[in-house]
């Protein structure tokens, strides 16, 4: 249970920390206009990949809709996991 609190802690807490070290760094470094212009298109080409990859995994996964699904059964000293058919 401590290791799934844990888990939970560090993803909630990790985009604090990047959002953290981003402002140490760009305090530090002072860059001019075009740089920050360059920081911000690399932003955003990485939020538009990691928006494809979602649509990609979304697209790719899953069963197709309409099908009925069979919850978790215990049946012969087994649990058989839900399923779609």
């Amino acid at each position: 249970m401590i290791r799934v609190l844990l888990i939970n802690a560090f993803l909630f807490l990790l985009p604090f920390a990047l959002t953290y070290i981003w402002v140490r760094f760009i305090a530090a470094k002072k860059p001019d206009a075009q740089t920050r212009k360059y920081y911000a298109f690399a932003a955003l080409i990485g939020l538009g990949l990691v928006v494809a990859g979602l649509l990609t995994y979304r697209a790719t996964t899953g069963d197709a809709p309409g099908g009925t699904y069979i919850s978790p059964t215990y049946k012969d000293g087994e649990i058989v996991p839900g399923r779609f058919e």
